[in-house]
């Protein structure tokens, strides 16, 4: 007796630990809503269930000549183009282009275009790419 009393309150945990849960994604499954699936909210979700479009990000286009990058490889800049956003709270995408007349890095960020910077100062286009991006993300959307 003690053993099947154990046993419900072993089931009763359980459901009400998963029914919340189970609820959320059926309404998520019926709905579309990106807000009510359980753990499962991005921004690209969001803009796109409310027809924002493409969701708004930091590009970093670094035109890369290998002849005068010295001892310089793509992934050491990337990673720390990459540690300047995330040390402002954001995220850059790197796109690499080839290029013969030097290493230059663009941002873009929505419709504005920051740069293009040489090596030395991409640095600089840091902080302006972060206040675009502010600055768009917290713009009403049109229409």
């Amino acid at each position: 007796m003690r053993r099947k009393r154990g046993m419900a309150t072993l089931v009763a945990i359980i459901l009400l630990v998963v029914t919340p849960t189970a609820i959320s994604l059926l309404w998520y499954w019926l709905t579309g809503n990106p807000l009510i699936r359980p753990l499962g909210i991005t921004q690209e979700k969001i803009q796109a269930y409310e027809g924002g479009g493409k969701a708004l990000e930091i590009i970093a286009v670094v035109e890369w000549d290998q002849a005068r990058a010295g001892t310089l490889s793509q992934d050491e800049l990337g990673t720390v183009l990459s540690q300047a956003f995330r040390s402002k709270g954001l995220k850059v995408r790197l796109m690499y282009r080839p290029s013969d007349t030097g290493i230059r890095v663009t941002y873009k960020v929505g419709p504005s275009v920051i740069g293009p910077f040489s090596q030395g100062r991409a640095a600089e286009g840091v902080g302006a790419a972060v206040d675009a991006y502010r600055m768009l993300a917290r713009s009403p959307p049109n229409g």
